[in-house]
């Protein structure tokens, strides 16, 4: 088995120290090599067309502009991108834009480790003119969840189960209340990996690792009971019977 080379690393920071600081960060971790600095959106975008990396950590303020232009203006396939920066207020935007992670300053080597280990197991980028295929996350994988202004950064293995509500879908959790979030099921089934995450009916998707009970009431009514969640799920016939049979696999 071949050992996997470093990654490549650029620091965009308007801040040389700031920079400093995270190059001096990640001298910790061999499996990220540092390749180049950038101070703005124009030498960012400009390094990244001249020689491309898998992963940006990119300031989101960046006088006279603001890091998320970076994301515009460069072609697919884009690297990684960990936001970097001391103002939480902008977490919700970072994650609309598909950012990988969200690094609040002053960095904290503990929490560098951890963006460093899910890079390092998250699956390989396309490169130049390959076509990025439609990524399904992996359990260790964080979900950003918004419900009414709240934002929760949640691992995908940490949802039991999802139910169907029109447009929006009711994300259970374990040990944490569900969420009503604006995306609907079939996206969920997309981006969640299977398994152990299986369409039980048209509006369930459940978590096969999470489930620790069955109770079959009736021919056409069962009781799901899951890790972590308060209360059962009520499933019907059509679910029931799938459960069952992929139990039993």
């Amino acid at each position: 088995m071949t050992e996997r080379p470093p990654l490549r690393a650029l620091l965009a920071d308007d801040e040389r120290l700031a920079r400093k600081r995270m190059r001096e960060l990640l001298e910790a971790h061999p499996e990220i090599t540092v390749v180049g600095e950038t101070d703005g959106v124009e030498s960012t975008v400009a390094a990244l067309e001249r020689e491309p990396v898998d992963v940006l950590f990119l300031d989101v303020q960046m006088p006279p502009r603001c890091g998320f232009e970076v994301l515009g203006e460069l072609s697919p396939p884009l690297p990684r991108i960990v936001f970097v920066t001391a103002h939480d207020r902008f977490a919700v935007r970072a994650f609309e834009a598909d950012a990988f992670d969200y690094l609040l300053k002053p960095v904290h080597p503990e929490r560098l480790a951890e963006t460093v280990r899910r890079l390092l197991v998250a699956p390989r980028l396309p490169q130049k003119g390959e076509e990025a295929a439609p990524g399904r996350l992996e359990l260790h994988d964080y979900v950003a969840l918004r419900d009414k202004g709240r934002l929760q950064m949640v691992a995908a293995g940490q949802i039991a189960a999802i139910e169907a509500e029109a447009a929006y879908s009711r994300v259970i959790l374990c040990d944490r209340k569900s969420m009503l979030i604006l995306r609907p099921i079939q996206e969920w089934e997309r981006l969640l990996p299977a398994p152990p995450f299986t369409r039980l009916d048209r509006s369930l998707l459940v978590n096969l690792r999470r489930v620790r009970t069955l109770q079959v009431l009736n021919r056409s009514e069962a009781h799901l009971g899951l890790e972590g969640v308060e209360g059962p799920l009520v499933l019907g016939r059509s679910a029931s019977v799938r459960l069952r049979r992929l139990l039993a696999e």
